[in-house]
Protein backbone atom coordinates (compact mmCIF):
# COMPACT_ATOMS: atom_id res chain seq x y z
CA UNK A 1 0.00 0.00 0.00
CA UNK A 2 1.50 3.86 -1.00
CA UNK A 3 1.46 6.22 1.68
CA UNK A 4 -0.55 9.30 1.09
CA UNK A 5 1.18 12.40 -0.34
CA UNK A 6 -0.15 14.38 2.09
CA UNK A 7 2.19 12.31 4.84
CA UNK A 8 5.18 12.74 2.57
CA UNK A 9 4.24 16.75 2.82
CA UNK A 10 3.96 16.41 6.54
CA UNK A 11 7.19 14.63 6.52
CA UNK A 12 9.23 17.03 4.28
CA UNK A 13 8.05 20.00 6.74
CA UNK A 14 9.00 18.20 10.23
CA UNK A 15 12.53 17.41 8.58
CA UNK A 16 12.72 20.78 7.25
CA UNK A 17 11.88 22.43 10.34
CA UNK A 18 12.57 19.74 12.98
CA UNK A 19 9.24 20.78 14.90
CA UNK A 20 6.09 19.38 14.84
CA UNK A 21 5.01 22.71 15.73
CA UNK A 22 6.29 24.73 13.18
CA UNK A 23 5.21 21.98 10.14
CA UNK A 24 1.59 22.72 11.87
CA UNK A 25 2.02 26.12 11.32
CA UNK A 26 3.48 26.21 7.86
CA UNK A 27 0.73 23.73 6.58
CA UNK A 28 -2.19 25.62 8.58
CA UNK A 29 -3.04 22.05 10.17
CA UNK A 30 -2.93 21.15 14.02
CA UNK A 31 0.09 19.37 15.37
CA UNK A 32 -1.99 16.37 16.90
CA UNK A 33 -2.94 16.24 12.94
CA UNK A 34 1.04 16.11 11.77
CA UNK A 35 1.86 13.80 14.80
CA UNK A 36 -0.81 11.32 13.17
CA UNK A 37 0.25 11.80 9.52
CA UNK A 38 3.93 10.82 10.36
CA UNK A 39 2.74 7.65 12.73
CA UNK A 40 0.63 6.70 9.67
CA UNK A 41 3.80 7.45 7.19
CA UNK A 42 6.09 5.39 9.53
CA UNK A 43 3.54 2.85 10.08
CA UNK A 44 3.23 2.46 6.48
CA UNK A 45 6.84 2.10 5.67
CA UNK A 46 8.03 -0.07 8.81
CA UNK A 47 10.12 2.16 10.40
CA UNK A 48 10.91 5.08 12.51
CA UNK A 49 11.99 8.13 10.93
CA UNK A 50 12.23 10.56 13.86
CA UNK A 51 13.61 10.49 17.40
CA UNK A 52 11.31 12.39 19.70
CA UNK A 53 12.35 14.19 23.27
CA UNK A 54 10.70 16.40 24.95
CA UNK A 55 12.48 19.39 23.80
CA UNK A 56 13.84 18.10 20.49
CA UNK A 57 13.33 16.83 17.00
CA UNK A 58 15.85 15.19 15.14
CA UNK A 59 15.65 12.86 11.99
CA UNK A 60 16.85 9.11 12.14
CA UNK A 61 19.40 7.02 9.87
CA UNK A 62 16.28 6.03 7.85
CA UNK A 63 14.69 9.53 8.26
CA UNK A 64 17.70 11.17 6.66
CA UNK A 65 18.31 8.67 3.55
CA UNK A 66 14.30 8.72 3.07
CA UNK A 67 14.40 13.00 3.57
CA UNK A 68 17.80 13.76 1.62
CA UNK A 69 17.63 11.11 -1.18
CA UNK A 70 13.96 10.74 -2.31
CA UNK A 71 11.16 13.39 -0.52
CA UNK A 72 13.29 16.89 -0.17
CA UNK A 73 13.97 16.59 -4.56
CA UNK A 74 10.53 15.53 -4.68
CA UNK A 75 8.55 17.68 -3.06
CA UNK A 76 11.17 21.07 -4.08
CA UNK A 77 10.27 20.02 -7.41
CA UNK A 78 6.32 19.53 -6.75
CA UNK A 79 6.12 22.90 -5.08
CA UNK A 80 8.38 24.33 -7.73
CA UNK A 81 5.45 23.02 -10.50
CA UNK A 82 3.32 24.46 -8.22
CA UNK A 83 4.86 27.86 -8.30
CA UNK A 84 5.03 28.07 -12.11
CA UNK A 85 1.38 27.22 -12.66
CA UNK A 86 0.49 29.61 -10.54
CA UNK A 87 2.87 32.33 -12.19
CA UNK A 88 1.05 31.18 -15.55
CA UNK A 89 -2.46 31.32 -14.83
CA UNK A 90 -1.87 34.63 -13.27
CA UNK A 91 -3.14 35.74 -9.31
CA UNK A 92 -6.55 35.74 -9.89
CA UNK A 93 -6.68 33.78 -5.96
CA UNK A 94 -4.55 32.89 -3.47
CA UNK A 95 -3.82 34.43 0.27
CA UNK A 96 -0.77 36.36 1.70
CA UNK A 97 -0.23 36.25 5.67
CA UNK A 98 2.18 39.25 6.62
CA UNK A 99 3.53 40.13 9.98
CA UNK A 100 3.39 44.25 10.58
CA UNK A 101 4.55 45.93 13.66
CA UNK A 102 2.60 49.45 13.70
CA UNK A 103 5.18 51.94 12.53
CA UNK A 104 6.24 49.38 9.95
CA UNK A 105 2.29 49.70 8.75
CA UNK A 106 1.60 53.41 8.75
CA UNK A 107 4.99 54.43 7.53
CA UNK A 108 5.57 51.81 4.47
CA UNK A 109 3.10 49.18 4.37
CA UNK A 110 -0.38 50.68 4.69
CA UNK A 111 0.71 52.86 0.94
CA UNK A 112 2.13 49.45 -0.77
CA UNK A 113 -1.25 47.02 0.38
CA UNK A 114 -4.02 49.56 -1.29
CA UNK A 115 -1.40 49.52 -4.63
CA UNK A 116 -1.25 46.01 -4.26
CA UNK A 117 -5.09 45.25 -3.70
CA UNK A 118 -5.61 47.60 -6.50
CA UNK A 119 -3.53 45.59 -9.07
CA UNK A 120 -4.54 42.00 -7.46
CA UNK A 121 -8.05 42.31 -5.95
CA UNK A 122 -8.76 38.53 -6.43
CA UNK A 123 -5.88 38.00 -3.44
CA UNK A 124 -7.06 37.89 0.39
CA UNK A 125 -4.45 39.94 2.60
CA UNK A 126 -4.36 38.28 5.98
CA UNK A 127 -2.34 40.99 8.10
CA UNK A 128 -1.00 40.05 12.11
CA UNK A 129 -0.18 43.29 13.77
CA UNK A 130 2.43 42.73 16.40
CA UNK A 131 5.77 43.38 17.88
CA UNK A 132 8.79 42.55 15.95
CA UNK A 133 9.85 40.11 18.12
CA UNK A 134 6.49 38.19 17.73
CA UNK A 135 6.38 39.11 14.11
CA UNK A 136 9.63 37.86 13.33
CA UNK A 137 8.64 34.45 15.35
CA UNK A 138 5.72 34.19 13.13
CA UNK A 139 7.66 33.92 9.90
CA UNK A 140 9.87 31.24 11.69
CA UNK A 141 7.08 29.06 12.78
CA UNK A 142 5.56 29.80 9.39
CA UNK A 143 2.02 31.48 11.22
CA UNK A 144 2.69 34.43 8.20
CA UNK A 145 4.66 33.81 4.77
CA UNK A 146 6.76 37.10 5.44
CA UNK A 147 6.92 40.11 8.08
CA UNK A 148 7.36 43.91 7.83
CA UNK A 149 9.33 45.46 10.33
CA UNK A 150 11.34 47.67 12.24
CA UNK A 151 15.35 47.37 13.47
CA UNK A 152 16.70 46.92 15.64
CA UNK A 153 15.64 43.60 14.98
CA UNK A 154 17.09 39.57 15.68
CA UNK A 155 16.95 36.92 13.57
CA UNK A 156 19.12 34.25 12.62
CA UNK A 157 19.48 31.83 9.53
CA UNK A 158 17.50 30.69 7.62
CA UNK A 159 15.79 34.17 8.19
CA UNK A 160 17.00 37.10 6.08
CA UNK A 161 16.39 40.87 6.57
CA UNK A 162 15.83 43.26 3.47
CA UNK A 163 16.26 46.86 4.28
CA UNK A 164 13.24 48.86 2.85
CA UNK A 165 13.21 52.17 3.56
CA UNK A 166 15.37 54.21 6.83
CA UNK A 167 12.76 56.68 9.14
CA UNK A 168 13.93 58.68 12.31
CA UNK A 169 12.31 59.90 15.44
CA UNK A 170 11.65 62.92 16.85
CA UNK A 171 10.70 64.01 20.51
CA UNK A 172 6.97 65.62 20.19
CA UNK A 173 4.56 66.38 23.32
CA UNK A 174 1.17 68.67 22.60
CA UNK A 175 0.72 72.47 23.34
CA UNK A 176 1.12 72.45 26.72
CA UNK A 177 4.66 71.93 26.10
CA UNK A 178 5.26 74.78 23.67
CA UNK A 179 8.03 76.76 26.06
CA UNK A 180 10.32 73.68 25.24
CA UNK A 181 10.53 74.55 21.28
CA UNK A 182 12.42 77.69 22.03
CA UNK A 183 15.82 76.00 22.30
CA UNK A 184 17.60 72.76 21.87
CA UNK A 185 17.95 70.21 25.46
CA UNK A 186 20.63 67.78 26.18
CA UNK A 187 18.60 64.60 27.20
CA UNK A 188 19.68 65.20 30.69
CA UNK A 189 17.89 67.75 31.15
CA UNK A 190 14.23 66.79 30.05
CA UNK A 191 14.68 64.01 32.61
CA UNK A 192 12.22 65.66 35.04
CA UNK A 193 9.49 65.69 32.49
CA UNK A 194 7.06 62.80 32.13
CA UNK A 195 8.46 60.42 29.13
CA UNK A 196 5.86 58.26 27.19
CA UNK A 197 7.62 54.89 25.82
CA UNK A 198 7.15 51.71 24.96
CA UNK A 199 7.29 48.75 27.04
CA UNK A 200 10.41 47.22 27.76
CA UNK A 201 9.13 44.00 25.63
CA UNK A 202 9.99 45.43 22.25
CA UNK A 203 12.60 46.90 20.10
CA UNK A 204 11.87 50.06 20.42
CA UNK A 205 11.70 50.49 23.79
CA UNK A 206 15.12 48.47 23.76
CA UNK A 207 16.66 51.30 20.73
CA UNK A 208 15.81 53.70 23.59
CA UNK A 209 17.28 52.15 26.66
CA UNK A 210 20.77 51.54 24.74
CA UNK A 211 20.24 55.33 23.13
CA UNK A 212 20.18 56.63 26.54
CA UNK A 213 22.77 54.28 28.16
CA UNK A 214 24.97 55.71 25.82
CA UNK A 215 24.89 58.96 27.15
CA UNK A 216 24.94 57.96 30.50
CA UNK A 217 21.59 58.45 31.17
CA UNK A 218 18.96 55.57 32.33
CA UNK A 219 15.70 56.26 30.93
CA UNK A 220 12.76 55.60 33.18
CA UNK A 221 9.29 56.18 31.14
CA UNK A 222 6.26 57.49 33.62
CA UNK A 223 3.84 55.93 30.68
CA UNK A 224 4.67 52.76 29.26
CA UNK A 225 2.37 51.20 26.56
CA UNK A 226 1.79 47.96 25.30
CA UNK A 227 1.37 48.93 21.33
CA UNK A 228 2.90 51.60 19.15
CA UNK A 229 -0.93 52.96 18.03
CA UNK A 230 -1.58 54.10 21.87
CA UNK A 231 1.42 56.37 21.73
CA UNK A 232 0.06 59.72 19.54
CA UNK A 233 -3.31 59.55 21.25
CA UNK A 234 -1.75 59.60 24.86
CA UNK A 235 0.97 62.41 23.54
CA UNK A 236 -2.34 64.50 22.48
CA UNK A 237 -3.48 64.41 25.41
CA UNK A 238 -0.62 66.18 26.68
CA UNK A 239 0.44 63.38 29.74
CA UNK A 240 4.04 63.65 28.65
CA UNK A 241 6.27 63.78 25.79
CA UNK A 242 8.11 60.84 23.90
CA UNK A 243 9.92 59.99 20.88
CA UNK A 244 7.83 59.41 17.47
CA UNK A 245 8.46 58.35 13.83
CA UNK A 246 8.33 61.70 12.57
CA UNK A 247 6.26 60.51 9.29
CA UNK A 248 3.42 59.84 11.99
CA UNK A 249 3.11 62.87 13.23
CA UNK A 250 3.49 65.37 10.37
CA UNK A 251 0.15 66.45 10.09
CA UNK A 252 0.10 66.93 13.75
CA UNK A 253 2.89 69.03 13.46
CA UNK A 254 1.12 71.18 10.95
CA UNK A 255 -2.17 71.81 12.93
CA UNK A 256 0.31 72.77 16.50
CA UNK A 257 -1.67 69.53 18.04
CA UNK A 258 1.86 68.75 18.79
CA UNK A 259 5.10 70.18 18.73
CA UNK A 260 8.79 69.23 17.97
CA UNK A 261 11.42 69.61 20.93
CA UNK A 262 14.72 70.20 19.74
CA UNK A 263 17.42 67.75 21.20
CA UNK A 264 21.20 68.09 21.14
CA UNK A 265 21.82 64.51 20.72
CA UNK A 266 21.76 62.67 17.26
CA UNK A 267 18.75 60.36 17.33
CA UNK A 268 19.95 57.35 14.52
CA UNK A 269 17.60 56.14 12.24
CA UNK A 270 16.19 52.84 11.64
CA UNK A 271 14.75 51.11 9.23
CA UNK A 272 11.47 49.63 7.32
CA UNK A 273 12.53 46.15 6.35
CA UNK A 274 11.37 42.55 5.48
CA UNK A 275 11.90 39.51 7.32
CA UNK A 276 11.58 36.05 5.39
CA UNK A 277 12.39 32.21 5.47
CA UNK A 278 14.65 31.83 2.57
CA UNK A 279 13.98 27.89 2.76
CA UNK A 280 9.95 28.40 2.75
CA UNK A 281 8.76 28.22 -0.82
CA UNK A 282 5.95 31.21 -1.42
CA UNK A 283 3.02 31.31 -3.90
CA UNK A 284 3.28 33.89 -6.66
CA UNK A 285 0.89 35.89 -4.73
CA UNK A 286 3.36 36.36 -2.47
CA UNK A 287 6.67 36.66 -4.33
CA UNK A 288 4.43 39.29 -6.26
CA UNK A 289 3.44 41.22 -2.85
CA UNK A 290 7.29 40.70 -1.62
CA UNK A 291 8.78 42.60 -5.14
CA UNK A 292 6.08 45.31 -4.95
CA UNK A 293 7.52 45.90 -1.47
CA UNK A 294 10.95 46.50 -2.23
CA UNK A 295 12.26 49.62 -3.62
CA UNK A 296 13.25 50.05 -7.03
CA UNK A 297 16.71 50.12 -7.57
Amino acid sequence: MSANFEYYKAFYYVARCLSFTQAASILHSSQPAITRAIHNLENELGCQLFYRSKHSVSLTPEGEILFNKHVAPACEHLFKGEEDLNAFMGLDQGTVYVGATETAMHCYLLDKLSLYHTTYPSVSIKISNTSTPRAVEHVKSGRVDFAVVTTPVNYDEPLKMTPLKSFREILVGNASFAHLTLKNWHLSELMNYPIICLSKETMTRQFFDQLYQSHHLLMQPDIELATADLVIPVLLKGLGIGFVPEEEVSHHLKTGELVKIPVYEEIPERQICIIKNIHRPLNSATREMIKLLKPSA
